[in-house]
């Protein structure tokens, strides 16, 4: 059904040209569907034409801010959030009759706009999209725990696969181009419930996309599982691979406790729409983790001897069974460690394949050591 002219007074000439003239083309597809022109006054105007038919050409027109022209070419903001940024008008024209409306975006129907989080260009579509869900998860009153979650939860769970593909063989913070590949930058927010929308990382850095493209299916493939849609076994090659799967996927499933009751991923790393995660979800994930889970506590004194505060490893010396032990320590213990450099001490973490994780750093108070039954 084609957009009718409205049933109201047009308003008053002067303000817009008869026919519009394009500055420039955002986008096209046989003719320009999105682009700029300007007003009688030289203000510049985003263009969409809504509908082109027999019953004349509709085209949305909203005032427009280098800044926010900035942002859409970028990917940084949606085309629907762009044509909504602003009172708009409706300019129609058919046969050199034309006529122009103050409009609300809203009243046209839905397929006449473009679906809201559509980027101007293809290679803006967001990699991941992740939405937190919840009745307390609305804008004035949205705890920055949820903000935290969102942003942080993703990170770690494509870090958690890329670590398990690219078998980093040294402990403790990657390089830089490692980093970069799962501190994914922020394209966008949005506020119907909480979305943060990741982009892909500036380059490849060291390494493939390939390697990349492996991280996206291993994701792809233990949120399916976990949302319990259709997946009854969730497929992996090695017990490595589908502790790593689940350890990625633990992390954006909603907490046991908290304002989240579901997290939904959507983006071009995902091909279904969407996946949805539950609380049920996590209990899922949780139980199959328990099967192949190699993680424990541990707990050693001894001297800690040497430390780089660069890529935040260590090496405890002088410990009672004269075994030097190595591993990496959380970003925020750097202080308390430079403290502690040749003291005494007792660290405890989590050791994982092998690997050490220093999560807590006291002064000795006595010899005991070795794992810890969780």
């Amino acid at each position: 059904m084609p957009i009718e002219v409205p049933n109201r007074n047009a308003v008053l000439t002067g303000i817009l040209p008869d026919r519009l003239v394009v500055e420039r083309v955002l986008y096209e597809a046989e003719a320009p569907i999105l682009f700029l022109t300007k007003n009688l006054y030289g203000q510049l105007l985003l263009a969409y034409l809504a509908d082109d038919s027999s019953g004349g050409s509709f085209t949305i027109l909203t005032p427009i801010t280098a800044k926010t022209l900035s942002s859409l070419e970028r990917g940084n903001l949606p085309v629907r959030e762009a044509i909504e940024s602003a009172p708009a008008w409706l300019h129609w024209i058919k046969d050199g009759e034309s006529k122009v409306w103050a409009l609300d975006v809203e009243e046209l129907p839905k397929e006449y706009l473009p679906q809201a989080g559509t980027p101007l260009l293809p290679e803006h579509e967001a990699i991941l999209r992740t939405r937190a869900v919840g009745p307390d998860i609305v804008l004035g009153r949205m705890p920055a725990s949820v903000v935290a979650f969102v942003a942080d939860s993703t990170r770690k769970a494509l870090k958690t696969l890329l670590d398990y593909i690219l078998d980093a063989k040294s402990d403790g913070r990657p390089r830089d181009e490692h980093r970069s590949l799962y501190d994914l930058p922020i394209q966008s927010f949005a506020f119907s419930s909480f979305e943060l929308s990741f982009g892909l990382p500036p380059e490849e850095g060291l390494f493939t996309s390939e390697q990349i493209s492996q991280a996206s299916e291993k994701l792809n493939v233990g949120l399916n599982w976990a949302s319990g849609i259709e997946i009854t076994d969730l497929e992996a090659d090695s017990t490595e691979e589908r502790e790593a799967i689940l350890r990625a996927v633990l992390l954006l499933t909603p907490p046991t406790s908290g304002h989240i009751t579901q997290i939904e991923i959507s983006g071009n790393w995902i091909p279904r729409d969407r996946v949805t995660l539950n609380k049920a979800s996590r209990k899922r994930v949780r139980g199959a983790l328990r099967k192949v889970d190699s993680e424990r506590l541990f707990t050693y004194t001894g001297r800690l001897g040497e430390i780089d505060t660069d890529k935040f490893t260590f090496i405890l010396r002088d410990t009672v069974e004269e075994h030097d032990r190595s591993g990496s320590f959380s970003e925020d213990l750097l202080e308390e460690m430079i403290a502690f450099l040749t003291e005494r001490v007792t660290i405890a973490g989590v050791e994982r394949q092998g690997k050490l994780m220093v999560n807590v750093v006291v002064t000795a108070t006595d010899s005991a050591q070795g794992p810890v039954s969780p």
